[in-house]
């Protein structure tokens, strides 16, 4: 888990379970701290005190630099070839510094500490270092379970800031092949803007670089959602700026209340041959036209895909008066395709296709 996410799942915990993880940190540190006085005690008896102490001063200064010297140029690398250059700098880099830097400090120190009582320092401080980072990982599952379960509760955390788009309400649509589907439009105001989206999954808050999103599209600073009924309603962090005030994060779920509301309407989508005008808001993610021209084969042109060379795109939303990009020639649009994913791998489609289009 980022350490990001571990601070937002700990502060939605319940005041109970906080205390006992405070409790069972508290006795690390203890442990940590009492074998640390072991040493102190071992060395103050030949009179060393001080050249222990610079020691473990040394010690203390090595570990942050030697895990920058794990993670920096293995995150700066990415990809498979990471995982190759972590184990090439644990493996060919780390032990030196570590090792040769107790071997430095022992000689420095003064009093003046042995070689092998140097190197007994560093290996003593790397079992004192793998108190926590053992604690770290074994906490990690029951941090993610508690994650799924915060994640499945969907409630606002008490500290939530207000946001400050217009909030429309839920629309219902009934859709061909798909079934019931959901739209709601966030509007913001003129002196807001909207700087990143994030949807949590799982309890959890994926980054994602340029991937675009199936249930939410931006126009601007409004913000457009669609999910299917049998999909988990989505639950956002909006990162955002009003006038210049520093940047706020809002965290946002739609709330289903459907009392006294209408029966749900037709989604209904306009064909034109150069475009498509829905009644509601699509994320391109979700669409694709199937485009034609006489004497040629169908084209499938998926809206989700990454833009072609010379195509300019403003928003990854598909509106009223959207316009294709045209793929060269006199294609015309046929249908209007929209997908869904549901979280059991089912996937649901529906082909809105122009009345007389054979």
């Amino acid at each position: 888990m980022e350490w990001q996410q571990i601070l937002d799942t700990f502060s939605r915990l319940p005041s109970g379970q906080r205390q006992l993880w405070w409790l069972t940190a508290a006795g690390l540190l203890l442990l940590m701290l009492g074998l640390l006085w072991l040493e102190s005690r071992w060395f103050k008896r030949s009179g060393r005190l001080a050249g222990w102490l610079f020691v473990r001063l040394v010690s203390a200064l090595a570990a942050p630099l030697l895990l920058a010297v794990l993670i920096v140029p293995a995150r700066s690398v990415g990809g498979p070839e990471a995982l190759a250059v972590f184990y090439g700098v644990l493996l060919f880099i780390a032990p030196p510094l570590w090792f040769g830097s107790h071997l430095l400090a022992g000689r420095w120190a003064r009093p003046l500490l042995t070689p092998g009582e140097s190197l007994a320092l560093a290996v003593s401080g790397l079992a004192i270092l793998a108190i926590p980072g053992t604690a770290f990982f074994a906490a990690e599952a029951p941090l993610r379970a508690a994650a799924r379960e915060i994640g499945s509760q969907r409630t606002l955390p008490a500290d939530n800031i207000q946001l400050r788009h217009a909030v429309q309400p839920v629309q219902r649509y009934q859709l061909p092949g798909v079934g019931l589907i959901y739209t709601q439009s966030l509007l913001a105001p003129p002196d807001t803007r909207l700087l990143a989206v994030e949807q949590r999954q799982g309890g959890l808050w994926p980054v994602y670089q340029g991937i675009a999103h199936p249930m939410y599209c931006t126009d601007g600073n409004d913000l457009h959602l669609m999910w299917s009924s049998r999909e988990p309603p989505p639950y956002l962090r909006l990162h955002w700026e009003q006038g210049f005030g520093p940047r706020q994060r809002s965290e946002f779920t739609p709330v289903l209340d459907f009392t006294n509301a209408p029966p749900p309407a037709e989604f209904t989508v306009t064909l034109r041959p150069d475009g498509v005008d829905p009644v509601a808001p699509i994320p391109r993610e979700r669409a694709y036209l199937i485009l034609e021209q006489p004497g040629l084969a169908p084209y499938t042109q998926m809206l989700g895909a990454p833009p072609e060379a010379g195509e300019k795109r403003g928003t990854d939303c598909v509106l009223k008066g959207f316009q294709r990009w045209t793929p060269g020639g006199d294609w015309q649009v046929r249908a209007l395709g929209l997908g869904f994913q549901l979280p059991g791998g089912e996937n649901l489609r529906s082909l809105i296709e122009r009345t007389g289009a054979g």
